[in-house]
């Protein structure tokens, strides 16, 4: 099955900001009152939501954070090399995939306040992804990195530096 083949059966429509193409599964009717959520939550969220996403080679997961925790789930495809950057300084680089000989994993934790953006591996023609989010998804909550918080990030994580570079979605 091509890229083309998925995004037509499954619905998927480019997503504002990051470059891939989804659509949202699922989202709880259950609502969480913001005054029982972190400040850092402006508003009511769902409990949860999920996604279908589709990396190709042309597009990458741009380089954003979220307040939330977004579990990855792998479906079908190539592997995906994801990059996590903490706020204490250190640097993550799971691989989303089913080869477990080689460290893959089919499922990823991108932990809430971690800057974090994937791309397919190297030769990988694509990959069907999905992310549930607990509280749920809401676009108040993602933000894409700026052109001067990408060349912010490189210098603070120098090893990463071409990674996130790759990953950048904004320009000059």
């Amino acid at each position: 099955m091509t890229p083309d083949e998925m995004i037509r059966l499954l619905g998927l429509a480019p997503l504002p900001q990051e470059g891939v193409y989804y659509r949202e599964t699922y989202r709880t009717p259950l609502v969480l009152p913001s005054a029982g959520l972190p400040d850092c939550y402006h508003g009511d969220r769902n409990a949860s939501t999920a996604i279908y996403f589709l990396l190709t080679p042309e597009e990458n997961s741009a380089l954003h954070i979220l307040p939330t925790d977004e579990v990855f789930h792998f479906y079908s495809g190539d592997a995906v090399q994801m990059l996590l950057l903490y706020e204490e300084g250190t640097v993550e680089r799971p691989t989303l995939g089913v080869d477990l000989a080689r460290g893959e994993r089919p499922q990823v934790v991108a932990p809430g306040g971690a800057w974090q953006g994937c791309r397919l591996a190297d030769g990988g023609r694509f990959a069907l992804l999905g992310c549930t989010v607990a509280p749920g998804f809401d676009f108040r909550d993602f933000h894409v990195a700026t052109h001067e918080e990408t060349i912010q990030l490189a210098a603070r994580f120098p090893d990463a530096a071409e990674e996130i570079h790759r990953l950048a979605p904004a320009k000059p």
